[in-house]
């Protein structure tokens, strides 16, 4: 996809959400054309209201193959095609593994693993007939390191990170670029929702990130065609080095869950839930 974005087509997934917000609100900024998607059809009505176009806006399940396809058909028909896609939508439930409910596995994976594969695999013929595009995987660090009392969303995050790195490969010859963007927490009702709810004391280890800085992650993917980028890039640097080393890991990561552990009480996040 060439460097010039105006008048270009994107899918955003999640975009009801904090960050999908934001980077709707980005590429609005740049003249993108904007197709959103949520299960959240209030949250896309009030989006659109901040935006200077006029979005397509499309109750959509990730989950659901039908509703997926539905909105690419839309999308397409609609707007004329499709160059871009960023899939942001995702959901956590905090928990020890051992104490995970069927529910909470099935809406993970179903959400975050299996969602981008619907959304990608349904978007791919369309961007095929545009001559190419970009395809944008909002992961986490959890897709580089393990997050505890959180494998389950580990484990989605790490399918997600292999599921960009092949398709990069694999979509070359169609000219469609695939990036990886690795945020680490970020201020969002999500992140709210893990101090309430028993989230690893690893996600609280410092200030999380305003959602602006993961839109200008995405962006970045977007203009320097970036592979992976890391949200911030000094911690996704430390991960990846981490993971070079898992004899590491058991040794470490009780230590700075200590160190989250005392900053959550040091800020009164979530005290109920560190004892």
């Amino acid at each position: 996809m060439s460097g010039d974005v105006d008048g270009k087509i994107a899918i955003i997934t999640g975009a009801a959400g904090g960050i999908g917000r934001e980077i709707a609100k980005l590429f609005d900024e740049k003249g993108i054309l904007l197709s959103l998607a949520d299960v959240d059809r209030g949250g896309l009505e009030r989006l659109s209201l901040e935006l200077s176009g006029s979005p397509l806006i499309v109750e959509c399940d990730v989950t659901d193959r039908e509703s997926v396809s539905g909105l690419i058909e839309r999308t397409v028909s609609e707007m004329g095609g499709l160059d871009i896609l960023v899939s942001n939508a995702g959901v956590i439930r905090p928990e020890l593994f051992e104490d995970a409910s069927y529910e909470n596995i099935d809406l993970q994976v179903g959400v975050n693993l299996m969602g981008a594969v619907h959304v990608t695999r349904e978007a791919i013929p369309a961007m095929k007939q545009r001559g190419g595009g970009h395809i944008v995987m909002i992961v986490s660090l959890a897709g580089l390191i393990p997050e505890t009392r959180a494998a389950v969303y580990t484990t989605t995050k790490f399918g997600l990170r292999g599921l960009g790195l092949t398709l990069n490969l694999e979509l070359r010859n169609r000219n469609i670029m695939v990036s990886n963007v690795f945020p680490d927490s970020v201020a969002t009702p999500m992140l709210e929702y893990e101090a309430k709810h028993g989230g690893s004391p690893l996600t609280f280890l410092g200030e999380p990130l305003k959602t602006e800085a993961v839109a200008a992650a995405v962006w970045k993917a977007i203009e320097k065609k970036k592979i992976e980028v890391y949200v911030p890039h000094s911690m996704g640097i430390l991960s990846k080095i981490a993971s070079l080393f898992p004899a590491l890991i058991p040794l470490l990561w009780p230590l700075l869950e200590k160190a989250g552990e005392r900053r959550m009480r040091k800020k009164g996040i979530g005290t109920d839930i560190v004892s």
